[in-house]
């Protein structure tokens, strides 16, 4: 690095961009967090922390450590009950447990929007607004990254941790190399919200992280708290719908608008709460468009050191074994680890790079297993040969 402070530009401020931010601002490394948005997006969602919960930790500084209970969907849920509970698999049909997932080291659920705002909080770089247009590599050995708004921002090295449509991934490798598999399931994403008995009934009978099942119609079904504003006032909670069926018909495959009456056309012969939840949805529940996408890492070209990628941009993946969010923190820590070896001159920038990147390739053998967890969900007959039986919500490598 010669005299030159190490500076690195981190794109996209979700979760593995922040935890990046923080890991940086704490080694005095300099950095730039840019995000698209201008306005938080209102699709909201949860993640379940369970091993990388440590590595976050470790990033942050104590002072927003201490606030992660308040990113909670429940913020009266401590960790170890949550981890004691573990992740719930129930029979679709039947309504029995057939399997419950529990993580000793305790367990933390939190709610993406709640995350991003609380933890932005003390990033002393942080820019809005921002949209990636291209990367350019100077001769003088840096980065630049460009902007819709004809601005531009030089550094050594950028880190792509934008999601998994990645545009720093479809700058590193042609777009074709860098597109997303669609997999071949119906897939609904919604909130809701319910009269204040029926919320307290369902939070009375549903696991308070993670509540899933197979059915024998080849779907899956999971029901999850999205956020309790009041504790007192059970009509104001949020909860959320993941439900994924095999594609069967044009109008699955069109994703026609019509999705509460063919998710209602799905639930024959359901068990309870799910069945119960879908019957008292409001008729009027708006219900997105949406895909179930993937993508497997490649090796890509790191530019000598200059640019890399992390979470789901590196290894975008279902949430059928709940490893997304806890790879991308795993990333996260990794590169500040690099980036402190750098800083420290134990390595060079493109060691340093180079390292980080087999890792980041190596973790992503959890979109294949992920995968199959996605088909092992359809298909009820053998669900209990899936990968979640075998290995829990333990992460697959390091």
């Amino acid at each position: 690095m010669g005299d030159q402070p190490l500076h690195v530009i981190i794109v996209g401020a979700g979760l593995a961009g922040i935890a990046v931010a923080h890991g940086l601002q704490k080694h005095n490394i300099g950095y730039t967090l840019v995000e698209r948005e201008t306005t938080p997006r209102d699709r909201n969602w949860g993640i379940t922390l369970s091993w990388a919960l440590p590595l976050l930790e470790s990033l942050l500084p104590p002072s927003l450590t201490k606030q992660l209970q308040s990113c909670q969907p429940d913020t009266s849920l401590s960790t170890d009950s949550a981890g004691e509970q573990g992740v719930l698999i129930r029979d679709g049909f039947t309504g029995e447990i057939k399997l419950r997932a529990v993580y000793p080291g305790g367990v933390r659920r939190m709610q993406i929007q709640k995350t991003k705002r609380v933890l932005s909080t003390g990033l002393t770089n942080l820019q809005y607004g921002k949209r990636l247009v291209d990367l350019s590599y100077p001769s003088d050995g840096l980065v630049t990254a460009h902007f819709d708004d004809g601005s531009a921002i030089m550094g050594n090295v950028l880190i792509g941790a934008d999601g998994g449509s990645s545009k720093v991934r479809r700058c590193l490798l042609s777009e074709e190399a860098a597109a997303q598999e669609v997999l071949p399931y119906a897939f609904m994403n919604f909130p809701f919200r319910l009269p204040a008995e029926k919320a307290k009934w369902l939070d009375s009978i549903m696991n308070p992280s993670v509540d899933v099942a197979p059915h024998p119609k080849k779907m899956y079904m999971g029901l999850f708290l999205l956020d309790k504003p009041d504790l007192e006032k059970p009509d104001t909670w949020v909860f959320y719908i993941l439900v994924t069926w095999a594609i069967a018909c044009k109008e699955d495959e069109e994703n026609t608008d019509n999705r509460l009456e063919r998710l209602r056309a799905h639930m024959d012969g359901w068990a309870d709460p799910y069945k119960s939840v879908v019957d008292w949805l409001a008729d009027d529940t708006p219900i997105g468009a949406d895909q179930l996408r993937i993508w497997h890492p490649k090796e890509w070209d790191n530019r000598d050191g200059r640019a890399t990628l992390a979470g789901d941009a590196a290894h975008s993946m279902t949430f059928h074994r709940g490893q997304g969010g806890n790879l991308a923190i795993k990333d996260a820590h990794e590169f500040v680890k690099s980036m402190l070896a750098v800083k420290e001159g134990k390595m060079t920038l493109k060691q340093a790079v180079d390292d980080f990147d087999k890792g980041v390739v190596a973790r992503g053998e959890e979109v294949e297993i992920s995968k199959q967890q996605a088909a092992a969900f359809h298909d009820y007959e053998n669900f209990d040969n899936s990968p979640v039986f075998k290995m829990g919500i333990k992460p697959a490598g390091n």
